[in-house]
């Protein structure tokens, strides 16, 4: 492709632009994508640092990771409906970006999407949300309530639409979920310096990796109320309190992955 290039085209009938395509084309400026394009790839537009804007066809499928990432004049980006997830680094380092607007398709926020995007002032999340990095945008605690159905207390950030607690980004070393929580997402305390977590009553899912990588000696006391448990949700450091003859007792003593249940019950 032309170094030299300000307005890029992209032909009609194009399906998919692939890795590294733009990578570092200093003079681009706008971008124009046909409707045929269905899939950007990883660092397609990477460190086009004069990139200010681009069109997305409605029809994009799939956007990977670090695929608009350092595009430090994008001003704003349309996310297509088709959109389910925003990968992880997509947008990193895009901060001139100032409006995000999320489709309601969109059901995951991976690490670091928009960190460092600082100009951003207009942030809508979609309703659906179930997984939340708490790396995703800059100040995450600041941005996500804007929203309606997002709330941080406690250094947890839930989305009250479906009740599910995306992340916990708190200086705690001890919490509780609040009593309003439904489940628990994807990674919600990783890397966390939790040591106890008591998950209230009325949680029913644990989703996966939710609480690998916490503080020292980590314990997780659950409720009966859970139905669902990932096989990943724990790492081995992690022991588990639960009630006997409860669903959790069961996943416990089935995985043979996992061996930290605690002897006593609650």
């Amino acid at each position: 492709m032309d170094l030299l290039l300000n307005d890029v085209e992209i032909p009609e009938g194009t399906i998919e632009i692939t890795e590294d395509t733009f990578h570092n084309h200093r003079l681009v400026s706008s971008v124009k994508i046909p409707e045929s394009v269905l899939v950007i790839r990883e660092r397609a537009f990477a460190d086009c640092v004069n990139l200010k804007s681009i069109e997305l066809p409605a029809g994009l499928m799939a956007i990977a990771k670090s695929a608009f990432l350092n595009c430090a004049n994008l001003e704003s980006i349309n996310i297509p409906e088709g959109i389910s997830t925003i990968e992880e680094g997509v947008f990193e380092d895009c901060a001139a970006l100032e409006s995000i607007v999320l489709p309601e398709n969109v059901t995951a926020i991976k690490d670091r999407a928009f960190s460092r995007c600082t100009g951003i002032k207009n942030l809508v999340l979609p309703d659906n949300l179930i997984s939340c990095s708490k790396t995703a945008f800059p100040n995450s605690c600041r941005y996500l309530p804007i929203n309606k159905n997002y709330k941080y207390e406690d250094g947890m950030m839930i989305n009250t639409y479906n009740n599910m607690l995306l992340f916990y980004d708190g200086e705690k070393k001890e919490v509780r979920t609040p009593e309003d929580v439904k489940g628990i997402a994807f990674r919600a305390f990783t890397g966390s310096n939790v040591t106890k977590v008591r998950v209230a009553e009325g949680v029913t899912s644990i989703s996966d990796e939710a609480f690998v990588d916490c503080g020292e000696n980590p314990i997780v006391l659950l409720p009966e109320s859970v139905d669902y448990i990932d096989n990943s949700a724990f790492d081995t450091r992690t022991k588990v309190y639960c009630h006997k003859g409860s669903y959790a007792e069961g996943w416990c003593r089935n995985n043979p992955d996992f061996n930290q249940l605690a002897d006593e019950t609650i």
